[in-house]
């Protein structure tokens, strides 16, 4: 909303970090609303959720640059002599400097305080677990070391990794009904067989690499996860132990 307020819908939609500014907007929306005790955030892939913990940087930035253009635009005068739809935004700003825009530099620096004020939630590890998920491949687990030590970086905390989609029998991670489930066979399966064999590999490097975590795996199941029995089965093995 600020940046759509300063710089036009269409134009501030085409900015880099246009979509991130928009789920910090919603997020801060959900963690101010008093009916959720907690919220569930299910992030984009590694490049977009870094690209959402730079936006206070990039705010920064963007802000001063707008700031020393309003500047510059007001010594120069109106935009009036540019002509109808010369302003930014498409019109936004005509007859008057950027600072004069509807949100203005005001409204984007409020929202660069919003962001500043979500990450240090997000940095507090009584109020946040940032669960990284990732598959049992080799692949996977360095994007997903990566990714940790970039939200380090941040001073995000990382409490909890979890497995996704390991070959492996539910029964065996949590205390479940087995007949809530088709277990996979590695026995009469050469592909189930040779296919543990690979996620083995990379489950150990994963378990090497976050060893100072909890690493949880989530079993591949033989049909989508829906309706309570294979939720039950999830959250077991999703559960402390």
């Amino acid at each position: 909303e600020p940046l759509a307020g300063l710089l036009g819908g269409e134009t501030a939609a085409a900015m880099p970090g246009a979509d991130e500014a928009a789920a910090v907007w919603l997020l801060l929306e959900y963690l101010d609303d008093p009916r959720f005790d907690r919220v569930v955030v299910d992030t984009a892939p590694t490049g977009h959720t870094l690209r959402l913990l730079k936006l206070p940087e990039m705010l920064d930035s963007l802000t001063d640059q707008l700031s020393g253009l309003g500047e510059q635009l007001g010594e120069a005068g109106p935009f009036g002599d540019m002509g109808a739809g010369a302003g930014v935004g498409g019109g936004a700003t005509v007859g008057g400097t950027v600072a004069d825009s509807p949100g203005g530099i005001e409204g984007l620096e409020q929202f660069g305080t919003q962001i500043q004020r979500l990450r240090t939630r997000l940095q507090d590890p009584t109020r946040t677990d940032f669960r990284i998920v990732l598959v049992p491949e080799e692949l996977s687990v360095a994007e997903s070391e990566r990714l940790r030590d970039r939200l380090n970086s941040f001073g995000i905390p990382v409490q909890t990794v979890v497995v996704n989609r390991v070959l492996q029998d539910p029964a065996a991670v949590a205390d479940v009904d087995p007949d809530w489930f088709v277990a996979p066979d590695h026995t009469d399966c050469a592909f189930c067989a040779r296919r543990w064999e690979v996620q083995q590999r990379a489950l150990k490097r994963a378990q090497e690499l976050f060893r100072d975590h909890a690493v949880r795996r989530v079993p591949l199941f033989a049909e989508e996860v829906h309706g309570e029995r294979l939720l039950r089965v999830v959250a077991a093995c999703l559960a402390d132990r």
